[in-house]
């Protein structure tokens, strides 16, 4: 019974890490460019699993982080269950709940519901350590970013170059990220097994597979996120986070922090994730975080073992027997859970009402542009129809004018044959000037111009309508005019047009100047352009 506790224990302690915290490393490696060289993505599952399992088979290894394991052994499940509860809980509030913190409250809920917790003068060692951690790594990142950038801006390095050894130095150092975050979350594991030589650090690594395998789909969902989303950044950036991460994985394994006061411990990816992030952004002077979301994961940090020692030891004194204390404890544990789980599904249903809200004026908006889409395409149909009509009319009427042109060409063909075999004389006389007084009719186009006008009156009609309105005084001759002006004819070709002298032009330009009201320094053709 006893195995089966620590296995179920297991499980869930490797399903919560690969839910909350391979996320991050693994999304930061694929960020970086790193993840997609088959060296790393090949020994990574082996990095992790030998970082997991190493203390298991070196128990010396395991003494540098002096976890408060209590003597109960046989009520380990609890400890699994204080965590999942933990995390769960504090995950309502944040999406980076701290599932180490989570694990060690368990222990020492445990620790105290047996009688066997550590005093004060143990704690406080561990306390100091979730403290200081989360600080160094937010310098540690901001310092390998500020000291890079310097180091950029007084080389003149092409981008490519430096990109190239960006990814180099990412490639080396995830593995070593993923090594030292394993080794770092290894209690979580080998605690229980207290030591177990190679059988302990083979359990240790079929426990990891099973919880790895129960959140599969939740973690390479949430790594692909962070990845594509949250660290959508420069490579200098991934870079200098991922060598604070693995810094302080590192240093927190190691006995160097009891030197100071500190002890080993293991660390939250999140916590110094959001940590790095930080200090990053102040160097930069750029958000890289939502600010709330950097708040509520150190909110978090710091309920999630405050919650698991609760449930825990709820649980621990339930075992043994106290019912009565433990079930008050654990009421305020519910409690707790039960407000973060409101506030969550109060949460989810604004964000349900906005999409809704949103999604209704889309669709408003949509319906707008597609009513205005129709009124302009009936617009452009109408107007089109109308050019249509004048094209077909003017080809008509060009049909028409070279029947016309063609009878006039005929009948003055006759006429000047029956001239030539005419004797001079008055009726010779009478039919020549007959004649020419035909020519100088036909010279005049004076059914073409009308012809001419009543098209333009038809394709400028908006025009003709704004003119009359702005300027009702005009004369039709005028208004003919500032047609043929507004279609860029000059003077010369207007007068042709219109059948007057070029002078006769010129002064009624300056007869139209007047009435429209410009002055001197006003161009005429520009304003009729604009009305």
């Amino acid at each position: 019974m006893v195995f089966l506790y620590v296995i179920i224990s297991l499980v869930i302690a490797a399903g919560l890490l690969a839910w909350r915290d391979l996320p991050i490393l693994s999304g930061a490696i694929l960020a970086s460019g790193a993840g997609e060289r088959y060296g790393v993505r090949f020994f990574s599952p082996v990095i992790i699993l030998a970082g997991l399992a190493l203390p298991a088979i070196f128990p010396e290894l395991e003494d540098i982080f002096r976890m408060p394991v209590p003597a109960m052994v046989k009520n380990l499940l609890p400890v699994g269950i204080a965590t999942l509860v933990a995390v769960l809980t504090v995950f309502r509030f944040s999406r980076f709940p701290a599932v180490s913190f989570a694990f060690m409250g368990a222990l020492y809920g445990l620790g105290l519901a047996s009688g066997d917790a550590p005093g004060i003068p143990e704690t406080l060692p561990y306390i100091y350590s979730w403290l200081a951690a989360p600080l160094l790594c937010a310098l540690l990142a901001a310092g390998i970013y500020r000291i890079y950038s310097l180091h950029m801006r007084s080389r003149k390095t092409h981008m490519a170059v430096m990109e190239g050894r960006v990814l180099c130095a990412a490639t080396l150092t995830a593995p070593l990220l993923l090594a030292s975050a394993a080794y770092n979350n290894s209690p979580v594991f080998t605690c229980l097994l207290h030591g177990g030589g190679y059988a302990g650090a083979a359990i240790a690594a079929v426990c990891a597979l099973l919880g790895w395998l129960a959140v599969r789909g939740r973690s390479v969902r949430a790594k692909w996120n962070i990845a594509d989303y949250e660290l959508d950044t420069n490579s200098i950036t991934i870079l200098a986070l991922m060598l604070a991460m693995t810094l302080c994985f590192a240093l927190f394994s190691s006995p160097i922090p009891a030197m100071a006061g500190l002890a080993a411990t293991p660390l939250p990816a999140g916590t110094l994730y959001l940590a790095a992030l930080l200090g990053i952004s102040l160097v930069r002077k750029r958000a890289l975080a939502d600010g709330q979301e950097i708040l509520l994961g150190g909110i978090a940090a710091v309920i999630s073992p405050v919650l698991a020692l609760m449930v825990a030891y709820c649980l621990g004194m339930i075992l043994n027997g106290g019912l009565l204390g433990s079930a008050i404890v654990l009421g305020i544990a519910l409690v707790l859970g039960g407000l973060g789980f409101f506030r969550r599904r109060q949460n989810r249903r604004t964000i349900r009402e906005q999409l809704v809200r949103n999604r209704q004026e889309q669709v408003y908006s949509t319906q707008k542009a597609l009513s205005a889409l129709e009124v302009k395409a009936e617009m452009t149909e109408r107007d089109l129809r109308s050019k249509l009509e004048v094209k077909r009319k003017e080809l008509v009427d060009f049909a028409v004018g070279v029947s016309d042109q063609k009878e006039f060409m005929e009948k003055v063909y006759g006429e000047l044959a029956e001239l030539r075999s005419m004797e001079d004389g008055p009726a010779k006389d009478q039919a020549t000037d007959a004649l020419l007084g035909s020519l100088r009719e036909r010279m005049y186009f004076t059914r073409e111009m009308n012809d001419f006008y009543a098209r333009s009156e038809v394709l400028n009609e908006d025009f003709n309508m704004r003119l009359r309105e702005r300027f009702p005084n005009l004369t039709e001759n005028e208004r003919k005019l500032t047609n043929l002006l507004r279609q860029g004819f000059s003077s010369k070709y207007i007068a042709s047009l219109m059948n007057i002298t070029p002078k006769s032009a010129e002064i009624g330009r300056s007869r139209l100047r007047a009435k429209l009201g410009l002055k001197r320094s006003d161009n005429l053709i520009n304003f009729i352009k604009a009305i």
